[in-house]
């Protein structure tokens, strides 16, 4: 029986639990994937003195070792509009590897079953979550930066919703120079918030595809295309603009198969002051200037795309797998932290949370009690030798507003560590958070969190997943259920 203890989670699709969320499509880096775009709810700049005055907001976090197969949160403040925000996303090998800062296996990448890199999802106005595939060995640490660029792009797409297996067109109509364009996609969905799982890409179990990318970009236009599995990019918003002239620029180089190219840019600074933004170009097809493979896929067996790795103070290496077909070219830019478009202005250190869980994500039945007292609990482990719990979360469909649940943790005696107390979800189906960081709660070894009905009634009911079950769940009074997982979950500090 798996544990799935520290991670987050994907979904079931073809029977496969995609307990990964990584790689594919280098943030701001890796195969043109352009994360470090802002993604503003309007089409044209606002110039306003507001706009302005947000413009000098931002934040970056320190190098951050993240544990695989977990995810952790990380706390910004910044307290404005998500939509508005710039995600750059950096990698970190510390060991052997070899790959120094990187961008390999951005978004997700599956290989011979195993899962490999790092994404970021459920941005919001105050925090932002990084998960680290559970095999992964390219990002040891990760460096996250959130911040609002200034000016904001020239074009902005609204949120817009695309279909499994479609392709939509955006018309930017900015002209000039494609080859001076940077382009950002960004994904929303209610199962990972704004996200960037499977950037470019992600193919599993022989065939099933998920993820979205940007091709064919001309003066006027833009595609994008969402794979026909995919479950997280439901909407895509996309941004087109002309940024200053960078400090270093390759041009179009060609990159062979299989091969590492290694680019001397002389720019003599600390690369982590630095802003990579590398394209792909394919010569023989239609897609263009693409963002496809980006991180990396093993697209039925055969590895394709490009990303960027080994960035030090004068060079940054572009390797390109050994059976890609849309990065003909490459093309690398760098700027030096101090231009407008790319600054992260306040630097800030934050301790990661860490989400505890045991059910893969996706909810195949749900369970109520119509007694009062009873109710559901599940048993989490620490992730160290203590931590501080700081949030409860449950997964619940509430059909009605004003239907409390009676809020509870518990030790391994069943006995209550925090006085119950009563929280009313809102009506409607997905994770409900309840705050307990006000009660200081260290914990360790073995808990439980759960609740029961403070009123007869069976409303809100909780979700169930019933593939692979951890041993974790219970009906209280205390039952344990072996067959399922409670969608119930635990966010944690360690200490």
């Amino acid at each position: 029986m798996s544990d799935k203890r520290v991670q987050i989670w994907i979904a079931v699709v073809a029977g496969l639990v995609l307990v990964v969320l990584l790689l594919l499509a280098s943030s701001a880096a890796a195969s043109l994937p352009e994360p470090g775009l802002a993604l503003p709810d309007h089409t044209t700049p606002n110039t306003g003195a507001s706009r302005i005055a947000q413009a000098a907001s931002g934040w970056s976090s320190d190098w951050i070792t993240v544990t695989p197969g977990t995810v952790v949160t990380l706390t910004h403040d910044l307290g404005g509009d998500p939509d508005d925000y710039a995600v750059e996303l950096w990698f970190m090998d510390t060991d052997a590897g070899g790959y120094g800062i990187n961008a390999r296996a951005y978004g997700s990448l599956e290989a011979g079953w195993n899962y490999y890199g790092a994404t970021w999802l459920n941005l919001t106005s105050n925090t932002i979550q990084v998960a680290r595939s559970p095999d992964d060995v390219f990002a040891d640490q990760v460096h996250v930066r959130v911040w609002v660029p200034d000016p904001l792009p020239e074009y902005c797409s609204d949120w817009t919703p695309i279909a499994q297996g479609q392709t939509l067109v955006f018309t930017h109509s900015l002209g000039g120079n494609v080859d001076d364009y940077t382009v950002g996609l960004a994904f929303s969905s209610t199962l990972r918030g704004i996200n960037h799982f499977a950037y470019g890409g992600l193919e599993v179990n022989g065939g099933v595809y998920h993820g979205a990318y940007w091709s064919s970009v001309n003066t006027s236009t833009a595609s994008v295309f969402r794979y026909s599995h995919d479950l997280t990019a439901s909407q895509v918003r996309v941004c087109v603009t002309c940024p200053d002239p960078p400090d270093y620029d390759s041009g179009w180089v060609t990159v062979t198969q299989g091969t590492v190219r290694t680019f001397t840019h002389d720019l003599g600074m600390n690369p982590n002051l630095y802003r990579v933004r590398m394209n792909a170009r394919s010569d023989s097809s239609a897609m263009g200037i693409n963002s496809m493979c980006a991180g990396g896929v093993n697209d039925m067996g055969q590895p394709r795309g490009v990303n960027w790795e080994n960035s030090i103070t004068n060079t940054i290496n572009v390797f390109r797998r050994s059976q890609d077909e849309h990065a003909d070219q490459v093309r690398v830019r760098i700027w030096v932290r101090g231009h407008r478009v790319y600054l992260p202005l306040v630097l800030s250190n934050y301790v990661p949370e860490v989400e505890l869980a045991y059910d893969d994500g996706g909810a195949e039945s749900d369970q109520s009690w119509a007694a009062l007292d009873g109710g559901f609990a599940v048993r989490f482990t620490t992730p160290g030798a203590s931590a501080q719990l700081v949030r409860a979360r449950y997964y619940l469909d509430t059909a009605e507003d004003n239907h409390p649940i009676q809020v509870h943790v518990w030790d391994t005696n069943h006995d209550d560590l925090i006085t119950p107390f009563t929280a009313t979800p809102s009506a409607g189906t997905g994770w409900f958070d309840v705050d307990l960081s006000s009660y200081n709660l260290t914990v360790s070894g073995d808990f439980y969190v759960g609740f029961l009905y403070s009123e007869q009634h069976s409303d809100p009911s909780l979700g169930v997943d019933t593939s692979d079950p951890d041993g974790r769940s219970y009906e209280v009074p205390w039952t344990e259920m072996t067959e399922l997982d409670y969608m119930i979950r635990a966010v944690v500090v360690s200490q």
